[in-house]
């Protein structure tokens, strides 16, 4: 296979923008996207600013430009009484050239959509909302001014294309929401092309020619991404109006996700020597299989569909976007190591796929259709319409029949007549559903049931024969977010035999910005953030862990030693890219303190790794060549770009030592009080110990009491039916000495605690090392706390893997750093302000929060507890995507936490990641407390300067 290095975006995008009509001519008479909107006049008939003439942007969906009704999941109860209708007037200039044909292009118009043209009906009114269709102008069109006006009806008259396309989980909008063009053609011309490019370099084309002259025929080039002529010119005859055409070209650049090699054809249509229209088409050789019980093969490789499901929306724009959308879009899932799309329930702009195939992104296509199937007539119609537009997609692999109750088994026939490449089209069906009822194809079906649990999953994976590919799972409401439990379904994905790969429900949040609710994202209650990202990609821990999951690249290696070699182990999971096309950097970094204000690290040195040939699906070592002498580091830095540039991985790994954090003088005295023995002052920090139990509690600053108390108590949550048995425990005296410089502070079985021990250092470090036993069982969480007025905390730093917070089943994705966060409000679904500033976090070795009164308090992690921050707040209705979590809020340290579960699953039908805890031996663990250990004793007087 011929390799071509993509090194950025631009070079990509490049050939893209090589015009694919090079003989055709088009006039927009709206803008091109969603930020190049033209006005045209508008008048609405219902709803918002309805009953007059004023002007909207086209392309655009009226909602989102304060018209008509705001619609979820079905249009509003009179709209077959008071349909919404849209009535669009555009006056424009054209001049007509005798020897042309003209057509005027919609590319998406919802849901019914008559057109005039200078007082003259164009054509029959279409039905349907997301398929491009267009119609024959020549004999409307006029030299100088021309009306066209446009009616769109938002609700569809026909019923069940209502039920189709008006019922379903999602928005609803109305409007001619992408682009309208004049398209200008030669009398007799190439109407279209469908390419079959495979991997072999067989060649076949079927050209549909409108001609009226006798004895024409077609002769075809092929040229690459650098406009290089490829193979020799070769031809055929038409015979009414199709032609076929067939070449075998050698040494070809396949087309791939990883590699994703562009040609195009241009197609001449002559008769005799004349040429009559020149057409342009690009085109990927690639061959992508279902081979039946067994799985997807893409150029003889078989590969593993990882991605997930994607609607055409901005909260702002509704269903029309920028170009720079399309691209943030394709951006964001390679960022999390997607290879797939499926873009779910409609067809997505044609110039998102024109990305997918520069960029390099497989693509699952689907009918429009959400609950119930379109009707049989106007349904074929409309696989004809979007089939005819994306037949030549390389990044186009499989068809969707529809979203689950959506599929009508007759519109297979449809897909295969139109598809030259005869792709597999997919029924989708529901969680329960039977996917064999009512459907017997000619192939075995890919069994695309949504939402199975771990059991299910692996019965159908294991137990079955039949390809597994569950087009909706792991359900991606609030912050579970998709993320949780990916690890167990992929890691059984990847060793099944039938494993197909995994679509997670869904890419965003789809919060539609309503100004009469105050123009914020509006979800639907918790029926639209279904998303990995918020409605502007705001990004929280599924987004990291998805990431790290799906990376085609992986270092065995968690930590490094002082006397670290060089070598590392990495393993190759690409599906067809050699590693040493890949560009390895490493640097050792020093991370920030907790005495300093910045947060992040330092870069010490760094340099490139020479990496070796590791082949797709092998293990290897790489070598680091550090320096001799080695500058004091606290962590090695790996970051790989692939063959298209792209960082797809990157792991720090930190340095195995005892490390000094806190930085603090030794100088200092601990005094203990003369009449109070468990009384201590550090400089001007006061501790007050429970004379019984040894608890802290009271924590007082320069004379003035914080709220800091009751550290620690133990807080556990059983998860069976168990009845916690309270301990016998004697009345005890917590005993004070002194050994060495430090005081010393313990008590052992009392307060529910085997053991506690505090240590009193001169530095002004205060550590606990704690023991409970917990009644043997299975636990949510168990761990200790410590009370604090929520509301006294500002900020906080800390040196941990993140920015995200963790769950038991969704601990991957984190990079070491210093991170420092604002307290802000995060509700899932609601408020946006990440990465969160509540809930698990972990591994860390230190965390400082900012309090009222200029007061800090800072712990360092002796141990690998987890720290648990206040008490994060869950979105509406949460259903089964909730935590379990102390009620009460406050500091905590757990050595064990509780999973997150999903709208539609709980978490212990997600496998064994996210079961609950069984405990029977002690919990112990260490931490060590500093208290307004960086300031000065007095503080500094302010002066004011005045300058004349």
């Amino acid at each position: 296979m011929k390799t071509s290095k993509y090194t950025c975006y631009f070079i990509l995008i490049n050939f893209f923008f090589f015009s694919s009509l090079i003989a055709q001519t088009k006039t927009y008479l709206s803008g091109t996207y969603a930020d190049t909107a033209v006005d045209w006049e508008f008048k609405m008939s219902q709803g918002r600013n309805s009953g007059y003439w004023t002007t909207i942007p086209v392309p655009s969906n009226w909602e989102t430009k304060g018209f008509g009704y705001y619609t979820y999941g079905k249009d509003h109860k009179d709209y077959k009484t008071k349909p919404e209708i849209g009535f669009y007037r555009h006056n424009f200039k054209f001049n007509l050239k005798s020897d042309k044909r003209y057509f005027i292009v919609f590319q998406g118009a919802m849901t019914e959509t008559t057109v005039t043209l200078n007082g003259k009906q164009v054509g029959e009114t279409h039905i349907g909302g997301f398929t491009e269709f267009k119609y024959e102008i020549t004999n409307f069109l006029k030299t100088g001014d021309n009306l066209l006006e446009v009616d769109v009806l938002k609700p569809a008259i026909h019923p069940q294309v209502v039920k189709a396309e008006r019922i379903a989980d999602y928005w609803l909008f109305g409007g001619i929401f992408r682009p309208v063009y004049i398209e200008e053609l030669p009398t007799n011309y190439i109407k279209r092309v469908a390419i079959d490019a495979q991997m072999n370099g067989d060649f076949k084309m079927d050209v549909f020619t409108d001609a009226s002259k006798e004895n024409v025929s077609l002769t075809a080039l092929i040229y690459d991404s650098n406009n290089q002529k490829v193979g020799k010119t070769f031809s055929g005859k038409v015979l009414k109006n199709k032609g076929h055409l067939e070449a075998t070209l050698k040494d070809i650049a396949l087309w791939s996700h990883e590699y994703p090699n562009l040609y195009s054809v241009e197609v001449t249509l002559k008769q005799k020597k004349k040429t009559l229209h020149t057409y342009r088409q690009k085109f990927g050789f690639r061959t992508f299989e279902v081979r039946d019980h067994d799985g997807f093969y893409l150029n003889g490789k078989r590969v593993l569909l990882k991605g997930a499901n994607m609607h055409s929306f901005r909260p702002e724009t509704g269903r029309t976007l920028a170009k720079q959308d399309m691209l943030d879009n394709i951006k964001l899932m390679q960022d999390m190591n997607f290879n797939t799309v499926r873009i779910c329930h409609y067809p997505p702009d044609a110039e998102f796929l024109d990305l997918c195939d520069s960029l390099g992104l497989m693509v699952m296509d689907e009918l429009p259709g959400w609950r119930h199937a379109l009707p049989d007539e106007i349904g074929s119609k409309i696989v004809k319409e979007l089939v005819v537009r994306d037949v030549n997609h390389p990044s186009v692999v499989l068809w969707s029949n529809g979203n689950h109750l959506a599929h009508n088994p007759k519109f297979d026939e449809d897909f295969f007549k139109w598809d030259i490449q005869k792709r597999r089209p997919l029924k989708n069906e529901t969680k329960t559903g039977d996917i064999y009822k009512g459907y017997a194809p000619d192939f075995d079906i890919v069994k695309t049931n949504f939402y199975p649990g771990y059991k299910l999953l692996k019965q159908r994976l294991f137990e079955e024969n039949h390809i597994v590919l569950p087009n909706e799972a792991l359900h991606a409401l609030y912050d579970g977010g998709g993320g949780a439990n990916l690890k167990t379904y992929w890691d059984a994905i990847e060793t099944s035999k039938v494993g197909g790969g995994l679509m997670i429900w869904a890419l965003f949040d789809e919060g539609l910005r309503r100004t009469d609710m105050n123009n914020k994202p509006f979800h639907q209650g918790n029926n639209a953030p279904d998303g990995i990202v918020g409605p502007n990609s705001e990004k929280d821990g599924s987004f990291y862990a998805v990431r790290e999951i799906w990376s085609p690249v992986n270092i065995e290696e968690s930590i490094i030693t002082s006397n670290f070699n060089g070598e590392l182990t990495i393993k190759n999971k690409f599906d067809f890219v050699n590693l040493n096309e890949c560009e390895f950097r490493w640097k050792l970094i020093a991370f920030e303190t907790p005495n300093t204000s910045a947060s992040g690290y330092r870069t010490i040195v760094s340099g490139k790794v020479n990496t070796p040939n590791i082949f797709p699906n092998h293990t290897g070592q790489i070598r680091i060549d550090l320096p001799q002498n080695k500058p004091k580091f606290d962590a090695l830095v790996i970051e790989v770009r692939d063959n298209k540039g792209l960082l797809v991985y990157e792991k720090r790994l930190m340095l195995e030592k005892e490390s000094i954090f806190f930085q603090t003088s030794e100088r200092n005295k601990v005094k203990q009080d003369e009449n109070n023995p468990f009384l201590f002052y550090l400089g001007t920090t006061t501790i007050l110990f429970d004379a019984h139990s040894a608890v802290l509690k009271k924590v007082a600053v320069k004379g003035k009491q914080t709220s800091i108390t009751n550290f620690p108590f133990i807080d556990v949550k059983q998860a069976d039916s168990l009845k916690v048995e309270e301990k016998n425990q004697l009345e005890v005296k917590a005993l004070v000495k002194k050994e060495s410089e430090n005081f010393v502070v313990e008590s052992n079985n009392c307060n529910g605690f085997d053991a506690i021990r505090w240590t009193i250092k001169p530095s002004g470090e205060i550590k606990l090392d704690y023991k409970f036993s917990p009644q043997e069982g299975t636990y949510e969480y168990a761990g200790i706390g410590m009370s604090v007025n929520a509301d006294a905390i500002k900020s906080k730093r800390w040196l941990g893997e993140g920015p995200a917070r963790i769950w038991k089943n969704r601990m991957e994705g984190g990079l070491y750093d210093v991170y420092g966060v604002d307290k802000l409000i995060n509700i899932p679904g609601e408020v946006y302000n990440q990465p969160e500033f509540e809930g698990y976090f972990a591994p860390w070795k230190w965390a400082v929060f900012y309090l009222e009164d200029n007061v800090p308090i800072g712990f360092q992690n002796n141990s690998d507890v987890i720290l648990g921050v206040l008490n994060p707040v869950n979105g509406e209705n949460a259903k089964y995507a909730s935590w379990k979590y102390p009620d009460k809020a406050g500091f905590y340290f757990f050595n064990t936490i509780s999973a997150i579960g999903s709208k539609w699953k709980k978490p212990t039908e997600f496998g064994p990641d996210a079961q609950p805890t069984f405990i029977k031996e002690p919990q112990e663990g260490s931490v060590s407390l500093f208290i307004n250990w960086n300031n000065v004793e007095k503080n500094s007087e302010n002066f004011k300067i005045s300058i004349e």
